[in-house]
């Protein structure tokens, strides 16, 4: 493998290059921490493996401690290549010119959890009480949010929401009873400890999203035609990348489309208001 691996939350920030990294210069592959870095760095060592081959240069994997963090560091043209949530890229797209390439097959899916022993009858009842969940900026809190208050339910107003770290430890809060309802997915059901799954439910099911985008920056337009062949190729058994697919549950890459990046800028409003209350 060519080039050295970046990751590591020591690796942020990057200078932010003048230029675009031309043959030879390390391509900066950003990836949003939705996992640990060891985690992601195991993950996503094939596709660095592909990439250098496939567009010979070397490829630095690069993450951040938090999406704060890495959306900031996007936005400031830290990263040449970025894999991100897709409100996220959206926001990178509008606010800052950055080029889609991509997406991963697989589509999000939000779950609203309960306690199996004592599920609320009905979604009312969460007025007054606390949803736990995941950090606010993630895909999963923003499509959440905006579900709750599309049936009368508002944040901060109706209910309060609880962040919690992981989704074993949202889970936990349910058990506790420090929360009514949590925000989960599959992936976070799957991660959970056996003992805590059996002891909760799904709530409900919120509409499928896309996931994960892969975007450019701007500053490497001219080669969006080849980077986006480059990606695609990650579906041929040429590629060896089946452990990574495997691993992630993403199934595969495609092109987005304009409707599937569009159909997040209800959250855009949102994601700008936490992101100016964090600084």
């Amino acid at each position: 493998m060519q080039g050295m691996c970046a990751f590591g939350l020591g690796a942020w920030p990057l200078a932010s290059p003048a230029q675009p990294a031309t043959a030879g210069q390390p391509l900066q592959l950003g990836v949003l921490p939705i996992s640990s870095t060891r985690v992601l760095l195991r993950n996503y060592t094939p596709v660095q493996a592909y990439l250098e081959r496939t567009l010979g240069q070397p490829v630095e994997l690069v993450t951040a401690p938090d999406f704060r963090t890495f959306h900031r560091g996007t936005l400031q043209g830290s990263y040449d290549l970025v894999v991100t949530a897709t409100h996220l890229g959206r926001a990178a797209q509008i606010d800052a010119g950055w080029l889609p390439l991509g997406r991963y097959t697989a589509l999000h899916r939000t779950l609203l959890i309960g306690r199996r022993a004592g599920p609320p009858a009905r979604l009312e009842e969460l007025r007054g009480q606390t949803l736990a969940g995941p950090d606010t900026l993630t895909l999963a809190a923003m499509e959440a949010f905006d579900w709750l208050q599309g049936r009368g339910l508002r944040g901060g107003v109706d209910y309060t929401y609880l962040e919690t770290p992981t989704p074993s430890s949202a889970a936990q809060a349910l058990i506790n009873g420090q929360s009514l309802l949590a925000v989960s997915s599959p992936q976070g059901m799957k991660n959970t400890p056996e003992a805590l799954r059996e002891q909760i439910m799904v709530f409900a099911n919120l509409p499928e999203l896309p996931s994960l985008l892969w975007l450019a920056h701007p500053r490497l337009a001219a080669r969006q035609n080849v980077l986006k062949s480059a990606l695609l190729g990650l579906n041929t058994p040429a590629a060896g990348v089946v452990e990574f697919f495997e691993a992630t549950g993403y199934q595969g890459v495609r092109e987005v489309k304009s409707a599937e990046l569009a159909v997040t800028d209800r959250y855009l409003p949102r994601l700008r208001e936490v992101l100016k209350a964090a600084r």
